[in-house]
This record gives structure tokens, C-alpha cells and sequence, in this order.
């Protein structure tokens, strides 16, 4: 799993999932149970979402290629469709009702963080150059921003 702060170090989300597969991207939380509070979704590459057939409502946070928040939007109900406009890459989807927006703005940066294995060691991951139009896991297609 992965944990999202804000740039300073405040943490956000501590129980994230990654989904750059074709078929993860399309599924997103569609059909699922309700996930609770901290655990969020991240879909890229991702410019948009849609809830049809959800049974919650959603908080998504579009953000650029280097992790810079471009938009936010609360309480996105079922069958309905959120944009995050051109400049968007990526979102990561929460369910509606607890995330702490006070804490953050357009323009801030998120960074992604493996959480610590067993041992007490983090593994620690650089952007990748993509290779081939492959999205390598854990990397962002511009060179600003890692998983660290």
C-alpha cells in the first residue's frame, strides 16, 4: 500500500492502491462496499471519473503529472461524472465524508509513499522514463515528481 501527504509531510491518506492497469482504471470502486475513511484510490493516467453504478458518493482530487492538485471535488454522487480539466493526469478517489479539506488547495503538491515494510525499512522509488508508452509502477511520466 501507499501512503499520500501533502508536500510539507502532512499525512492525508495512509491506505492507498495504485491502479494503472486498463482494467483497474475502468473498474475504479465501482460495486464495491463501502472502503471507509483512509483508504483511497489512485486511477492514472486519468482526466476524468464517472460513478455510475457506485453505491457511495465519492471525494476526488485531480492532479497534474508532478503531483500538483489541479481540482477538487466533494460529495460526487452516483451517476454522475467529475472532470479535472487538461491539465490533470491523475485522481485519486475517497469515499465522501472524511477527508480533511481544510488542509488543502489547488496548486498544493501530493507525494506518494510506499509504507514501511515489516522490517522498518521503506523502499524508496525514482521516476522511470516510460518505456515503450508503458506506465512503469510507482513513477509519474514527468521527472518533478516520485514515489518515494
Amino acid at each position: 500500500m501507499i501512503s499520500v501527504f501533502r508536500e510539507d509531510g502532512l499525512p492525508l491518506v495512509h491506505n492507498v492502491e495504485w491502479g494503472t492497469d486498463f482494467w483497474r482504471r475502468a473498474r475504479g470502486l465501482i460495486g464495491a462496499a463501502s472502503p471507509g475513511a483512509d483508504y483511497g484510490l489512485v486511477l492514472a493516467p486519468c482526466r476524468a471519473i464517472h460513478t455510475w453504478l457506485m453505491r457511495f458518493p465519492l471525494d476526488v482530487i485531480f492532479f497534474s503529472c508532478e503531483g500538483r492538485i489541479v481540482r477538487m471535488a466533494t460529495e460526487v454522487k452516483p451517476f454522475r461524472m467529475a472532470w479535472g480539466g487538461w491539465p490533470a493526469w491523475g485522481v485519486l478517489e475517497m469515499q465522501s465524508g472524511w477527508f480533511p479539506w481544510t488542509h488543502l488547495q489547488a496548486g498544493d503538491r501530493l507525494v506518494f509513499r510506499e509504507q514501511s515494510r515489516p522490517s522498518g525499512r521503506a523502499r524508496s522509488f525514482r521516476p522511470a522514463p516510460l518505456a515503450a508508452g508503458v506506465l512503469q509502477k510507482y513513477s509519474f511520466p514527468c521527472a518533478a515528481n516520485s514515489i518515494e
